[in-house]
């Protein structure tokens, strides 16, 4: 009976294995692996796991945290992208390295691009300010005014003061990580008396190398006003859409309020990366058809990131 109440002499065994003893003497059995092998086995595995391996024992810590290691999850060529950063990135390691850009995106090109990377898998993340995208009417004073923002990473961003063709693309060719759904973002803000951008015949969509990629969405850059909505207008992992009769019943996606800051962003589209290499894609929000008067658009710029 005693044998039974306390699990019997397999129970006995189980309970010894998991004793300090020999608990050390597994430790020493790992501490004879080559630091080498050890790093070449983590680097097959994500950012994550090597934190997690890297809490296991010191040789997995040595390992887990070597610039052999985190050299594997940085992009090939990154080092160019330091080369084009604004002010000087400095690092003491690979991981101190990945992580800050995990962290914060770094400003290239004379502020007019961020780039970073996405901290489960390391694929490259970017911003497109104003000045990268194209933009109509943009640069005549009657239509749109550049302005400076604290809120913002770029020294300039674009206030649409009155405009009935609304038309912004960006074409982006070989800046993409390989095997990786990506989603493109509008990353902006609406004036208190903004107006005129919700219309049904608004539309964005994406072409990659010249063909259209997923559905061609209706959107709205006015918030959605549905009382069961208002409380859940925060960055979730799918898009924030439901059928609007005013628009025919047609499915309409709405903005989310960013979780790290004071901006709004809506999907505009997503797509695929099977190769990195001669990838072009181009990005478009447009309202050519009602082209009715809008106004009180801030855009901060496009984002480009993984899709959770």
């Amino acid at each position: 009976m005693e044998e039974k109440a306390f699990g019997g002499p397999r129970a006995n065994a189980t309970k010894q294995a998991r004793t300090p003893k020999n608990q050390e003497v597994c430790g020493a059995q790992i501490e004879h692996i080559p630091e080498e092998c050890l790093a070449n086995a983590i680097s097959l595995s994500s950012p994550a796991d090597a934190c997690r391996a890297a809490a296991v024992c010191t040789a997995f810590r040595l390992a887990a945290d070597s610039d052999a290691v985190w050299e594997r999850f940085l992009p090939p060529d990154y080092n160019a992208f330091l080369d084009r950063a604004v002010h000087a990135v400095d690092f003491n390691s690979k991981k101190e390295l990945f992580l800050d850009l995990c962290q914060e995106h770094i400003l290239l090109d004379d502020g007019r691009i961020s780039f970073g990377l996405h901290r489960s898998n390391g694929a490259k993340c970017y911003m497109l300010s104003v000045r990268e995208l194209g933009i109509a009417w943009f640069g005549t004073t009657l239509y749109w005014r550049e302005r400076q923002d604290p809120e913002s990473r770029f020294p300039t961003i674009a206030e649409l003061l009155r405009v009935c063709w609304f038309n912004i693309e960006v074409y982006i060719v070989n800046m993409f990580s390989p095997n990786t759904h990506y989603a493109a973002y509008l990353v902006y803000k609406l004036t208190h008396n903004a107006s005129g951008l919700s219309s049904p015949r608004q539309k964005s969509y994406a072409n990659v190398n010249g063909q259209l990629v997923g559905s061609i969405h209706r959107v709205s850059l006015h918030p959605c006003n549905r009382r069961s909505c208002v409380d859940n207008m925060t960055t979730g992992a799918d898009p924030h859409e439901h059928e609007e009769e005013e628009a025919g019943g047609c499915v309409v996606r709405y903005p989310r309020t960013r979780m790290d800051d004071d901006w709004m962003e809506l999907e505009m589209c997503d797509f695929h990366i099977d190769e990195a290499l001669a990838i072009g894609v181009q990005i478009i929000l447009q309202e050519l058809e009602e082209l009715q008067w809008k106004s009180g658009l801030i855009i901060e710029g496009i984002e480009l990131r993984p899709r959770s």
